[in-house]
């Protein structure tokens, strides 16, 4: 028996933390699904229902478990489902529960697209015929393999890809998030799968260790230039164990222990941010040569740390390392020389970074509508300019007509008033609920914006202009609860968008 056997069957404690280094080999049992199921019956009713046909990822983001876990078993491994065995399991869904679209959790879906794929192209087509969303990497989408890779995903069923962009900002990527994708890259994989009519989720993280409004404005201008389906945005989670955790932690931007993460997320960010976003370390890391390619152990920001030298800023110190085979079979960390200061970085004062994260949360909870409207960096800048006391639904409305007028014709946003009463089954825009008249133009860019907005009116979101944080967040999760619905996986029938 293995250990999740074990545990299963009563025979180790429950209270303890246990490892099973042949976890990897498990062949994909079929999962006992009633169990979830049981206890959360909406998962049970949902036509989307999520599977895995593989496990492993050989990348090396500095956010995610999947580096320390393929360290944990020995290295990079990339485990299939046999075919034959994924079947079974979609039909065992089919028997049972609703099922219009499977979400494929992979990390990189066909990855393996030789053999395996084409097998699992022909026979998921075959004997399911259900379509498919999957999650990819935009370096499995460059040449020749990457065309064959889409050929096989549309000639299966596949209808949609979620592709990670993360930031907008080079060094961010690069340096701290650790994806190595340029900017042509990125925009040509959407391009590519736009093109052949697969709808497109992007998703990004704000307020990263480096960030600033200015960084974090650039992921939405790369998204705006892109035109995805979705722009799914997430604040920074500094996972301990990480390489993310740990330069968050020894360049002190993070003194927790994880406790105080939220379960979503969505969370305001519980990072103690810098001046300035990337001036200062950009200069300083590029400085130390090491090639951005380089193994993440030996990465400047891995071997840097922070101590401080006054109330708000610190003093870097770096040790190189480089990676060298022992007796010729394994490599191991190796550090050279003495720890060297190499700069100091400035953070922000307390009501500063206060701030900072006020307008993280600002963009977040709007940044699905931005990225569908014309120059969504400058309306963004507009918003969060607003004054802390006049941040509301009725302000947002605001602000974004003003926007709009200065780059729509009037007779289209009155067309789109019009529309959008038609679809809410109304004579015409005098008599759009009181919560619609505040901010009209945000329904228009979305499938079925009348039933979007329907979904607002009945919530009874307040249309006093004192409008609460937990008010707002609660229309961006039944914006995104929407979008996924009727414009990404398409389970839901509805109009186009009003807004082309």
């Amino acid at each position: 028996f293995n250990l999740f056997g074990q545990l299963l069957e009563g025979k180790l404690p429950k209270n303890k933390a246990y490892f099973d280094p042949m976890g990897r080999e498990d062949l994909f049992p079929l999962p006992d699904r009633d169990v979830v199921y049981e206890k959360y019956p909406q998962l049970a009713d949902s036509p989307i229902k999520s599977m895995f046909a593989s496990v492993g990822c050989p990348f090396h983001c500095s956010y995610c478990y999947a580096p320390s876990f393929n360290k944990m078993h020995g290295g990079f491994k990339f485990i299939t489902s046999e075919v034959d065995r994924l079947i079974a399991e979609a039909h065992d869904i089919q028997r049972r529960w609703p099922l219009q679209m499977v979400y494929f959790q992979d990390d990189i879906f066909g990855f393996e697209y030789k053999e395996w794929l084409p097998e699992f192209t022909r026979r998921w087509k075959q004997e399911v015929g259900e379509p498919a969303h999957i999650q990819l990497r935009t370096e499995l989408l460059e040449g020749d393999a990457g065309k064959r890779r889409l050929d096989l995903f549309q000639e299966a069923g596949v209808t949609g890809v979620t592709l990670a962009i993360e930031s907008g900002n080079p060094f961010l990527r690069t340096r701290v998030l650790m994806r190595h994708m340029p900017h042509e890259l990125i925009v040509e994989s959407c391009e590519k799968i736009i093109a052949r009519g697969m709808t497109l989720r992007t998703e990004q993280i704000l307020a990263v260790p480096f960030s600033s409004t200015e960084t974090d404005l650039s992921t939405l201008k790369l998204n705006n230039e892109i035109g995805p389906d979705m722009a799914w945005p997430s604040t920074l989670s500094p996972y301990l164990g990480t390489s993310m955790g740990t330069i968050a932690k020894s360049l002190g931007f993070y003194a927790g222990n994880n406790d105080d993460l939220s379960d979503t997320f969505f969370q305001r960010s519980v990072l103690r941010h810098v001046a300035g976003g990337t001036r200062d370390i950009e200069r300083i890391v590029e400085g130390l040569k090491v090639h951005p390619k380089a193994p993440p152990e030996v990465q400047p920001l891995q071997n840097t740390w922070a101590v401080e030298n006054g109330t708000d800023s610190a003093q870097l110190t770096y040790q190189k390392v480089v990676r060298e085979k022992v007796d010729g079979k394994k490599f191991e960390i190796v550090k050279v020389g003495e720890p060297r200061e190499v700069g100091t970085i400035e953070y922000l004062s307390e009501k500063e970074n206060s701030d900072y994260c006020d307008s993280v949360v600002r963009l977040q909870e709007l940044f699905i509508p931005l990225a569908k409207m014309p120059d969504a960096v400058v309306l963004a800048k507009r918003l969060l300019a607003v004054p802390k006391n006049d941040w509301n639904w009725k302000r947002i409305g605001q602000e974004t007509t003003a926007h709009l007028r200065t780059r729509v014709p009037g007779a289209e946003l009155e067309r789109r008033l019009h529309a959008l009463a038609h679809e809410m089954h109304l004579q015409s825009p005098s008599d759009l609920p009181e919560v619609v008249v505040q901010n009209p133009h945000y329904f228009p860019y979305f499938p079925a914006g009348g039933a979007l907005a329907q979904k607002v009116v009945e919530t009874g979101f307040p249309v006093s202009t004192d409008s609460t944080p937990s008010a707002l967040g609660e229309v961006a999760t039944i914006t995104r609860r929407h979008e996924f619905g009727h414009g990404l996986y398409k389970v839901e029938k509805g109009p186009e968008p009003i807004a082309k």
